[in-house]
């Protein structure tokens, strides 16, 4: 009972902590949200120009490189998005200490933006119909999903660290906020792993 009642005041306050986040930073939320758009086209645009793609595995956890050496469903490169999606956490948390800092959390999400729309025209150029057929109803909803969430869990943190510089408190604790949006963010990547692995067979038989 006591767990249960626990659980639910953590998920009522990562509810309140997000809206709350949202509202607040909406102007923000939006830019970042349209800088991540155009990011991902550039890296489009640069990979249809040049046919030459690029991975910081810390950052980019899809790169058409897995696609190419048939790993992108396997138990390694799981627990290679997964360390990926963490280090961006961590990153994320240390730039949300200081609103300063705002425009380096900006550069961090264009960068994977970029990194993200380059490895994902190159799954187009590259690997053929099949491929294609993986990353538009796998990679591409999954990989979106991520930006949300690393938007929420950045933007949840910095209001947690304002509320702590004017008031001495976070009002949600930032180690919950991290925490949830963790477990949310390797959800994402399981369930992407899973439908990639299950998609794989379907894939060869069209091919």
């Amino acid at each position: 009972m006591t767990k249960s009642y626990k659980s639910q005041k953590i998920a009522s306050e990562i509810k309140f902590s997000a809206e709350n986040a949202l509202k607040n930073n909406k102007f923000k939320f939006v830019f970042t949200s349209i800088l991540i758009v155009v990011s991902i086209v550039v890296g489009v645009i640069v990979a249809i120009k040049t046919n030459a793609g690029g991975t910081f595995k810390m950052l980019q956890d899809i790169n058409y490189k897995g696609f190419k050496d048939g790993v992108v469903a396997s138990s390694s490169a799981f627990f290679s998005r997964s360390f990926s999606l963490l280090f961006n956490v961590l990153l994320l948390f240390l730039l949300s200490l200081s609103t300063w800092l705002f425009p380096v959390a900006e550069v961090l999400f264009c960068y994977r933006g970029y990194l993200f729309g380059l490895n994902f025209a190159l799954i187009f150029i590259f690997y053929g119909f099949g491929s294609m057929i993986s990353a538009i109803i796998i990679v591409l909803p999954c990989q979106l999903l991520i930006f949300v969430v690393l938007q929420f869990l950045y933007f949840s943190l910095l209001r947690a660290s304002k509320n702590y510089k004017s008031y001495g408190s976070c009002g949600v604790s930032r180690a919950n906020i991290i925490l949830i949006g963790a477990l949310a963010l390797l959800l994402l990547n399981l369930v992407e792993t899973i439908l990639l692995f299950l998609l794989n067979g379907k894939v060869i038989m069209i091919l």
